[in-house]
């Protein structure tokens, strides 16, 4: 197992990206949209558990981006990082899903094909932040989802991955329960939309790092021991600071929650 994780560590690294910090704006908005999400988990003693934090997806025409609701408010906060919610940009590079996301010690850059995915369309309603919505069902990242849609947003778009139907994705749910994704808040704004990748990011295919990152978050050492898997020489540059724990720039959740994956 060590030998296997090592190897595909190694295969990302040969993909350093090693220019500064990227810091483009590439477009403006059309919709913003505040979204609740939840994942029903455990914690280390396996009592139930809801990890729950809020995203922004900002929908312009051709170009959608999902982050961290904080983030995106500008705060500076720790939270969403200790939690390692990622920023993806749908269609940018145009045909491409891109995305920023840790696995401490390190923050990856991945990317793969955009694919809209195939919808099952139903004639049950419902409303949502006073918008009419219709509900579909759909398959993406090996798992099953239902989603409602608001076709009075004609945008393609919707919160983290998810896209494909004729209006905005106002809720998604997947079919285990696990995670949901649920707006609160969806407003016309004009605002930018930047494509914000860190100097240090590791180049990596999105394959590849979701085989990594569930091979290692989901390894059951994790929940009892996040830093498992670190080299020791990489723990010594670990520093505390106004008690989050810091291994160089990636911040440490030292309880975290068992991993539930959005994507295998």
């Amino acid at each position: 197992m060590i030998k296997r994780l090592t190897f595909l560590g190694i295969t990302c690294m040969f993909s350093m990206i090693i220019c500064g910090q990227t810091n483009d704006s590439i477009t403006h908005t059309l919709l913003v949209a505040d979204y609740d999400y939840t994942c029903h988990t455990s914690d280390a003693d396996g009592k139930n558990k809801d990890v729950c934090y809020g995203i922004t997806l900002q929908v312009a025409q051709n170009i959608a981006c999902t982050m961290g609701q904080k983030r995106h408010n500008g705060e500076n906060d720790k939270s969403e990082q200790l939690l390692y919610v990622p920023t993806t940009w749908q269609n940018y590079p145009q045909g491409k899903i891109t995305s920023v996301e840790t696995i401490p010690p390190y923050r990856y850059l991945t990317a793969e094909k955009m694919t809209e995915t195939s919808w099952t369309l139903y004639a049950e309603r419902d409303t949502i932040c006073n918008q009419p919505c219709q509900k579909a069902t759909g398959e993406y990242g090996g798992r099953a989802w239902t989603v409602w849609f608001a076709e009075s947003l004609p945008t393609r778009f919707g919160p983290w991955r998810l896209n494909g139907l004729p209006g905005l994705i106002m809720r998604a749910v997947s079919n285990d329960g696990i995670h949901c994704f649920e707006c609160r808040k969806v407003e016309a704004v004009k605002e930018t939309v930047t494509y914000s990748v860190p100097g240090d990011a590791v180049k990596c295919t999105r394959n590849k790092f979701v085989k990594l990152r569930n091979s290692l978050f989901g390894n059951p050492n994790y929940v009892s021991n996040p830093t498992y898997y670190i080299k020791a020489a990489e723990l010594e540059s670990v520093t505390v600071m106004g008690g989050t724990v810091m291994l160089g720039n990636a911040p440490i959740d030292m309880k975290p929650a068992k991993f539930q994956p959005l994507d295998y």
